[in-house]
């Protein structure tokens, strides 16, 4: 008798749901004009931190696909700058890249990219960091942070998120996925940020 693998057979499902849920990029550009609130009254104070927004322009939002796109700079009155850059959605989970991707397209390289983990309040919360460097002027270099938050979960893994969103959205389950990227000179203040960021979201 012939016996089936099950985690061949967990796999084929899975490949089966994503039929329904096709993970390729529109040949076409369709911005989704409705802003969640959040986006909309997203704080300018975070603990001690204070924000000026960052011009996002008209290409970025055609290429993600919404107008719910936050970028600002938050600075800490001891100097200190991050570099916020928010995307979200509950219609299409398509909106979070990996930033890696619009880095290499703004003519940066990836280097010392690795995944990790920071100890969040009582989570422990996966996260991705690597160094982008311009290729043009090689001093000019930052410092890079993020995950993807998919209702109450977190994962680095861009296939994962996609995939946990499908299933919330064929269990027709109410979940916004999010991409939450920090950016700077100094990686070591990003714990902290993060831990004034994420009870916001």
């Amino acid at each position: 008798m012939l016996k089936i693998n099950q985690p061949y057979l967990g796999l084929v499902a899975i490949l089966g749901l994503l039929a329904f849920f096709p993970l390729d990029m529109p040949s076409s550009f369709v911005i989704d004009e409705a802003l969640s609130p959040l986006f909309e009254s997203f704080p300018m104070n975070i603990g001690g931190w204070h924000g000026k927004d960052f011009p996002v322009d008209e290409r970025t939002y055609e290429i993600l696909e919404t107008r719910n796109v936050l970028s600002r700079l938050y600075i800490h009155p001891d100097g200190r700058e991050i570099h916020l850059f928010i995307v979200g959605s509950r219609r299409d989970r398509r909106v979070a890249h990996p930033p890696e991707v619009c880095y290499t397209g703004s003519n940066f390289v990836i280097l010392n990219e690795a995944d990790g983990s920071l100890k969040i309040g009582n989570k422990v919360l996966p996260v991705r960091e690597f160094t982008a460097q311009n290729e043009r002027n090689p001093s000019a270099r930052e410092e890079v942070l993020y995950l993807y938050k998919i209702g109450d979960r977190y994962t680095t893994n861009y296939y994962a998120q996609q995939l946990r969103f499908a299933l919330d959205r064929f269990t027709r389950k109410d979940s916004e996925v999010f991409l939450i990227r920090l950016a700077g000179r100094d990686k070591s203040v990003f714990k902290e940020f993060l831990e004034a960021l994420l009870p916001l979201l």
